[in-house]
């Protein structure tokens, strides 16, 4: 599962990639490069849950006020 979040809030993820790690979940910041090209527009954070058996524990520790600020992607089954 991929975390999207705004382009201006590096902290933001930085914070709730700390927050999940201390629960054990394993999880990754990555940058979309393709994504700085188009359209001069900055690229989202992309926070990644490594473990698609911790997504449900991920998102239940974000909350539902931080997920409302997000966009979730879920990997197909």
């Amino acid at each position: 599962m991929k975390m999207l979040f705004p382009p201006a809030d590096h902290a933001e993820v930085k914070s709730v990639k700390k927050k999940l790690a201390e629960a054990g979940i394993s999880c990754a910041i990555r940058k979309n490069p393709v994504a700085e090209t188009t359209f001069g527009v900055r690229p989202s954070p992309e926070l990644w849950i490594e473990d698609k058996n911790h997504i449900l524990k991920a998102l239940k520790l974000i909350g539902a006020e931080r997920l409302s600020q997000m966009t979730v992607i879920f990997p197909n089954p």
